[in-house]
Order: C-alpha cells, then sequence, then structure tokens
C-alpha cells in the first residue's frame, strides 16, 4: 500500500418588530484558541520495518481514481454543524462564484435542513426567508445581531444570547470542488532516479472545543532528504463533518524510497491530503425570539473537510511523463 498506515432565495432585507431587540446590542465576541500541535514527531523508524511502496502514475485521472477509493473516498455533499473555524479558504469567496458551481443558497437551504440540526421553521414565527450575502467577507448582521461577525456570533454560549433575545443555530454545507489538494511534492527528475526521505506527518487541534463550533485541527507534512537537500514542509488546517467516524492520527516517520520508473522523462512525489475543498455556504438561522420572526444567512464560503472514513491524514503517490 502506498499510504501512510502504520499496522436564490430571495433576499429579504426587511427588519422584524424589535421592541426590546434593538436594546440588545452587545454581545462578547469569543476568542479563538490558538492550536497546538499535538505530541512530538518520532525521532526514529524501526530498522524492520517495512518501506512503504509508492505508486507512480502518469496522468491526473489515474492519480484522482487511485485515491478515490475506500476509505479515503470523499462524500460530494458534506456539513459541518457548527462555525469552521479552522480550514477556510483565505481568500475572497464570492456568491457568484458559489452558484457558478450549481450550488444555490436554495439547496444549501435544504441541505441544511437534512444535514444539521437546528435548522427547521420555528412554529408561530414569521420566516423572512434566505438572506443571500454577496462574498464571505460580508458577515456581519447590522440589523438583527448588532453588525457581529459571524465567527463571533456563533462562538457565544447559547445562554448569552438568549439574553439578547435571539437565537442562532450555525454551520456550513458545499459541494466538492477539489479532491486530495497536494500538500507538498519533490522535485522533477528523470527516469531511473531515486530519491530518498524520510517522511512524517503531525496532527494538531483545538485544546479546547467552543460550544457550537465543529473540531478540526492543523495537518503538518515532513520530508526530509535522506543525504541533501532542503527539508519539504508542508500543511493546511482541515475540518471534521457531521459524517466524520475517525479522526486524523499522527503519523510516524518511514524512511521511503521514491524511483522515478525508467523511460520517463521527468517525475515527482506529492503528498495528498486525505481531504477535500468544499465551496458552498456558512448558514446562519435567527430567530428573533422578541419579534417572533426568523430568517437564514447564507455566506459563501471554501472550507477543507477530510475524508469522514480515514484516520490516514496523507497519501504518497508518484506522477510523471
Amino acid at each position: 500500500m502506498s499510504h501512510d498506515r502504520t499496522p436564490s432565495a430571495h433576499t429579504s432585507r426587511r427588519t422584524p418588530p424589535t421592541g426590546r431587540a434593538r436594546r440588545a446590542a452587545l454581545i462578547t465576541a469569543t476568542a479563538l484558541i490558538a492550536a497546538p500541535l499535538a505530541g512530538a514527531p518520532a525521532t526514529a523508524w524501526a530498522a524492520d520495518e517495512e518501506t512503504p511502496k509508492t505508486p507512480f502514475y502518469k496522468s491526473d485521472q489515474q492519480v484522482l481514481e487511485y485515491l478515490d477509493q475506500g476509505d479515503r473516498r470523499l462524500k460530494d455533499t458534506a456539513a459541518i454543524q457548527g462555525y469552521p473555524v479552522t480550514g477556510q479558504d483565505t481568500k475572497e469567496i464570492t456568491l457568484e462564484q458559489v452558484k457558478k458551481t450549481g450550488y444555490s443558497p436554495e439547496q444549501a437551504v435544504q441541505d441544511a435542513q437534512k444535514m444539521l440540526e437546528g435548522f427547521g421553521s420555528t412554529p408561530g414565527f414569521e420566516n423572512f426567508g434566505t438572506e443571500e450575502r454577496k462574498n464571505s467577507k460580508e458577515d456581519k448582521d447590522p440589523g438583527w445581531l448588532g453588525n457581529w461577525d459571524a465567527k463571533s456570533i456563533c462562538g457565544q454560549p447559547s445562554d448569552v444570547l438568549e439574553k439578547q433575545t435571539r437565537k442562532l443555530t450555525c454551520g456550513f454545507v458545499g459541494k466538492i470542488d477539489q479532491k486530495y489538494p497536494v500538500m507538498v511534492t519533490t522535485d522533477r527528475v528523470p527516469g531511473g532516479t531515486k530519491l530518498t526521505y524520510v517522511t512524517e506527518a503531525s496532527i494538531g487541534t483545538e485544546d479546547k472545543e467552543v460550544k457550537g463550533w465543529k473540531a478540526g485541527g492543523k495537518l503538518t507534512i515532513n520530508a526530509s532528504p535522506d543525504n541533501k537537500g532542503a527539508s519539504l514542509e508542508g500543511g493546511a488546517e482541515y475540518n471534521q463533518s457531521t459524517e466524520t467516524t475517525k479522526k486524523w492520527m499522527e503519523v510516524k516517520q518511514h524512511r521511503r524510497e521514491f524511483t522515478v520508473p525508467d523511460g520517463i522523462a521527468g517525475g515527482t512525489f506529492q503528498a495528498h491530503a486525505n481531504a477535500g475543498w468544499y465551496t458552498g455556504y456558512i448558514v446562519q438561522k435567527i430567530d428573533n425570539t422578541d419579534g417572533k420572526a426568523e430568517k437564514i444567512v447564507a455566506i459563501p464560503a471554501r472550507v477543507l473537510i477530510q475524508a469522514p472514513n480515514d484516520n490516514v491524514p496523507l497519501t504518497w503517490v508518484g506522477q510523471g511523463e
């Protein structure tokens, strides 16, 4: 085996009856806790351990077909209960970009109602529909939530929100747009070349989970040449979906020999994260309990989510022509 296994909803801008709600503008923002790496990396490998064999393919499609099987297989649609604290794309994601993928706010709301808790209609409340935000940076609500940003609001304990006559449910729903992103890659070398690296992967997690936020963490990959040259380092933050059954584990050190097959003009070896980028929406269902009104806010977002059934964070694959 090659992988490192060890053994258009309508936009509503109306403001509901507010009463006391206008006076309820102050909510304390919750600070994001730093995510230290968990555990120290190993300093040696077992001398008698079999070196993992790394397959080699000539096309992107062959690599994808190899990766997209077994426990690594990714869902077409994924959801996160709570705000995706880690693993969001830092680039601005626009509503137009998300809609071009064919994933509409209407479908996202339907998926949230099926895959997440707390997104059903509230009996007796007037429904103000879905409010579509134009991009991922437009995450403040000036009318219903006192202009607080989504991350700060979603991290609030429910009893704090209830004092402000609000109830809030947060989550993320998205469609896969990139499978198994490359974390690190070796230099391109001609056929017949043998490369020897010591590889490992570390997993860091939040040391405290804030109520309402789904767990995630940080994946760090290192590949050190056995003879000479600079060490290869890479990594990314990721999330666990509502369907996650296994958590990623740290990968111990392996002394790994990469060989580019004869007859290949040039090839590289790459560490792919057993995860996928999902494009969709951070969804917030807001109940104005004082005004007896409800709405859902859809904020464009792109989030990295781990394969739900795999406890191994990465897979090495060779590729070249």
